[in-house]
């Protein structure tokens, strides 16, 4: 009679354990199913691929927030605007050059004190179609830095607290 009771007891918390763990799976591939930012970080994880293999670098470990983001970085090398190619804008592309573009390639020139030192940033305002982003890519481009091209629907999400991680 023991061994019976035993043999049930036994039959029971395996019972209970296989559907725990059964539970925990469903779960998990649920809550990874709606996921909001599911396949912004599939494709986030593809150019950190791209990116490391380009750079002979390992993997960089960036949360899903940070991944999101990393698919807008773009490369200066694949730009393909420079100032020559915008035409106008004149004397905003020497400001530009002037303001930007030789501080960041001859800082040597811009190190005596503050009042010859390099500005902190340029805003480029407008409305849409006037060249903004064309500019910030050529300037990009002729200065070799990095370029992101943060757009407002990656900042924004519909789920509470998702917007200021993205932010941050």
């Amino acid at each position: 009679m023991k061994g019976s009771s035993d043999t049930k007891f036994l039959q029971d918390i395996l019972l209970y354990a296989a559907s725990a763990a059964l539970s925990c799976l469903v779960l998990v591939t649920g809550l990874q199913y709606l996921d909001p930012n599911r396949e912004s970080s599939k494709k986030a994880l593809e150019h950190k691929k791209e990116i490391s293999k380009r750079l002979g670098r390992p993997l960089i470990n960036t949360n899903a927030y940070e991944d999101v983001i990393a698919c807008d970085v773009i490369n200066p090398d694949h730009i393909d605007v420079e100032f020559d190619s915008i035409g106008g804008l004149a004397t905003i592309k020497e400001a530009l050059f002037e303001l930007v573009i030789l501080p960041l390639k001859r800082p040597d020139l811009f190190s005596y004190g503050k009042l010859l030192g390099p500005q902190k940033g340029v805003l480029l305002y407008g409305p849409p179609g006037t060249g903004k982003t064309m500019l910030a890519k050529a300037i990009a481009k002729e200065s070799g830095a990095v370029f992101i091209n943060v757009r407002i629907s990656n900042l924004m999400s519909k789920w509470f607290g998702d917007a200021q991680k993205l932010a941050q």
